[in-house]
C-alpha cells in the first residue's frame, strides 16, 4: 500500500503569506486525493500535542495523511469535516506510522519488544536485555531481574516489571540472580525459575555417558 503524507500544518498564517498559500494547497491536494480515491476519512487527536489532529484518508491501495493544528487552522479542519464524514479514533495503524504521530516510541518502529521508563529522565527508552543505557540521556538502566517475595519466591521477572503479574505485589530486584541477558537474551520468556531442580539420590546426571568397555 502506498502512503502520501502532506506533513504538519501549524504555522501562523497571518505572519507568512507564502506559508498560508502552501497550507491551502496542501489541504486542497489532500481533499482532492481523498475524493478521487473515494477514501474513508478517520481522524485522531495527537496523544502528545493535543492541538494537532491527524487526518487519514484510507482507500484500497492508498493512504493519504495530513496533520493540522486546530488552534491556528480551525476553519480548515471544519471544512474537512463538512466535506467528509470523518470517524474519530483513539489510534490509527497505518504504513510508516512513525511519520504521522510523534507519540510512538522509536523502539516500536524498530520492532523491539520492550520499552521502559528511564530512572534518570523519565522518558521511554528501548530495552531488551542487551540495552544498558537510556537512548535519551545516557543514564544506566536497571538490568537486575526482579522477584516477587509475596507469592512466587524463586521466580525471576523482567527488570521493567514493577508489580507481580501473579499477585500484583510490588517486586524488588534479585541481587543474587545473573543479568537478564544471560538468562534470556531476547527477554521473550518471563517468570523463569531461579532455582535448579533437585536431583534424586542415585540419579544419573549424565545419561548415556557410561564407560565404554
Amino acid at each position: 500500500m502506498t502512503r502520501i503524507d502532506f506533513g504538519t500544518l501549524y504555522e501562523f498564517e497571518r505572519e507568512d503569506e507564502k506559508r498560508k498559500r502552501e497550507n491551502r494547497q496542501r489541504i486542497s491536494d489532500f481533499l482532492a486525493l481523498c475524493e478521487g480515491h473515494n477514501a474513508t476519512i478517520a481522524e485522531q487527536r495527537d496523544w502528545t500535542t493535543r492541538d494537532l489532529i491527524h487526518f487519514v484518508g484510507i482507500s484500497p491501495h492508498l493512504v493519504i495523511t495530513i496533520t493540522i493544528s486546530e488552534k491556528y487552522l480551525a476553519v480548515q479542519i471544519s471544512q474537512i469535516r463538512e466535506k467528509f464524514k470523518t470517524f474519530k479514533a483513539e489510534y490509527i495503524s497505518i504504513p510508516d506510522r512513525m511519520a504521522v504521530s510523534v507519540e510512538q516510541p522509536p523502539a516500536e518502529k524498530l520492532g523491539l519488544h520492550d520499552v521502559v521508563s528511564c530512572p534518570g529522565c523519565g522518558k521511554t527508552t528501548p530495552y531488551d536485555g542487551y540495552f544498558q543505557y537510556c537512548v535519551r540521556c545516557g543514564e544506566k538502566l536497571d538490568t537486575l531481574v526482579k522477584t516477587c517475595k509475596a507469592c512466587n519466591n524463586g521466580i525471576i521477572y523482567h527488570p521493567s516489571f514493577t508489580f507481580c503479574p501473579v499477585c500484583s505485589a510490588e517486586m524488588s530486584p534479585d541481587y543474587d540472580s545473573p543479568p537478564l541477558n544471560e538468562l534470556d537474551p531476547n527477554g521473550l520468556v518471563w517468570g523463569i525459575s531461579n532455582k535448579e531442580a533437585p536431583t534424586e539420590e542415585g540419579e544419573d546426571l549424565f545419561p548415556g555417558s557410561g564407560l565404554i568397555g
